[in-house]
């Protein structure tokens, strides 16, 4: 039994181990990043990126507005020599001026087309921002608004997950396991500085993350970026 025991615990540290071999080191910007500081994040090992497309936009666009710094940041990751580039939205929600989810979703799909960006995963950030008050409506409709930009992204054919953490999660939809997709990529936040997937805290029925953001608002390469690890 012992040495059967010593096997097992062998195979899933190779396995473990494998699974970590095989994974990349991504970076994501919400601000406007140059092709300097892109190449400097490329050169350290960061072989994939995301950038922000959307956002609430409170203020003089309380309804939720493209990212101004989307096409020249991802101009800049291309020239850099990205080749996988994300792109992720942080909705507009709980404001009575806020589009439909439909409508933020073409916002963005449309500038893609029109612009000829080609993106590999489109995110949708499900966090809460005190400062734009967002996701403060309540559990229920919470639930309800997180339905119909799953819908509104489901209807576009693009590959789309979620960004997220379990906190989060249960602070905006009332209940750490309330499912909307568990079959959707999960893109998760545990700011431990821990570049490895192995500490997950479950949610929303996933079993497992996609990507894990382990640091946040790091600052090298003179830029403002954000690391993470995906499988």
């Amino acid at each position: 039994m012992k040495f059967l025991l010593t096997v097992l615990s062998t195979f899933i540290m190779v396995i473990s181990m494998t699974n970590q071999a095989f994974a990349t080191l991504s970076v994501d910007v919400s601000s406007l990043t140059s092709v300097a500081a892109f190449s400097c994040a490329k050169n350290l090992g960061y072989s994939t990126a995301a950038i922000r497309g959307y956002f609430e936009a409170y203020g003089n666009n309380p309804g939720g507005a493209i990212d101004s710094n989307f096409l020249k940041s991802y101009e800049n990751a291309k020239q850099a020599g990205y080749t996988d580039i994300d792109v992720y939205m942080f909705p507009c929600t709980g404001r009575s001026t806020c589009k439909t989810p439909q409508q933020q979703v073409n916002e963005l799909v449309n500038l893609i087309n029109t612009n000829k960006v080609i993106v590999r995963t489109a995110w949708l950030d499900v966090e809460v921002d005190k400062t734009s008050g967002n996701w403060n409506l309540g559990p229920a409709k919470n639930q309800e608004i997180l339905k119909e930009f799953f819908a509104a992204w489901k209807s576009t054919g693009w590959k789309f997950g979620i960004y997220s953490s379990q906190s989060q999660w249960e602070a905006i939809t009332g209940d750490k396991n309330w499912v909307l997709d568990s079959s959707l990529p999960l893109w998760y936040a545990i700011y431990d500085k821990n570049s490895s997937l192995n500490n997950y805290r479950a949610f929303g029925g996933w079993t497992q993350g996609t990507c894990k953001q382990y640091d946040g608002d790091a600052k090298f390469c003179g830029a403002s970026f954000d690391k993470n690890i995906c499988k």
